[in-house]
């Protein structure tokens, strides 16, 4: 095997390898974004869209992290997904929860959920791994699966410098990010990203709390927030995307 410095060009074949990779480890799965930080998700979601009593989607359920943070504060839930393996896992974990209402896989949008099928959509840590050709038909399918006047709760990285999470192949010098990240992301460029939809919020914060976090506000050592909020809004008159 040569060795020649490149960046992977990314597809979903490869894309799915490397999240392949990652699912079969099990040393991996705290470190999933909403296996840590999916419960103070769902508590500012509920704060911030009242999720009781409505039709939600996990959007790229994975293993269905968000989901159990969901069915513990009481709310039912449906997932969707892109890994058959990943779902399948997923359904064995919620076989017997009955806040669980299944999980559908998509091996390409549109997903085999009917327009206007939920109130209110996740998309968590889900925007930043999409390669470029999927971003309109990603935004599209969520417009097309939210009732009108239904919410889009995504979460990303905030201004991530992507060239510090990337490594090297020492046998053929294929370079990527390790986590698969397309793109750095801010509040403004994120809401721009939902140009169709009415901005509820779209701002930097952390999801962490606690003492260890407010200590680190005041000594100075918090920083720039890290993660990323946005709520959006679906218009009670918007009119579907032009074919």
């Amino acid at each position: 095997m040569s060795y020649v410095p490149h960046d992977v060009e990314w597809t979903p074949e490869k894309v799915g390898r490397v999240w392949d990779f990652y699912g079969s480890v099990d040393a991996f799965r705290p470190l999933y974004f909403s296996a840590h930080s999916g419960a103070a998700i769902v508590d500012r979601a509920d704060r911030e869209v009242d999720l009781r009593g409505k039709r939600v989607l996990d959007f790229g359920a994975g293993h269905g992290d968000l989901l159990a943070h969901l069915f513990a504060r009481g709310i039912a839930a449906k997932g969707l997904e892109f890994s058959s393996g990943s779902a399948r896992a997923t359904r064995a974990r919620f076989r017997d929860e009955p806040l669980f209402g299944g999980i559908e896989i998509a091996d390409e949008l549109p997903a085999p959920y009917a327009d206007g099928s939920f109130d209110v959509i996740f998309l968590v840590e889900v925007v930043e791994h999409l390669l470029e050709h999927q971003l309109e038909p990603t935004v599209r399918e969520i417009e097309r699966l939210l009732v009108p006047g239904g919410y889009v709760v995504a979460t990303a990285p905030n201004d991530e410098e992507l060239v510090l999470e990337h490594v090297r192949c020492p046998d053929c010098g294929a370079t990527f990010h390790r986590w698969q990240h397309q793109r750095s992301l801010t509040p403004e460029s994120l809401a721009a990203l939902f140009g169709r939809f009415e901005v509820v919020r779209s701002e930097g914060l952390r999801w962490s709390s606690g003492l260890r976090a407010r200590a680190a506000r005041l000594l100075g050592r918090g920083g720039p927030a890290p993660h990323l909020l946005y709520v959006g809004r679906r218009p009670v008159t918007s009119m579907p995307f032009p074919p």
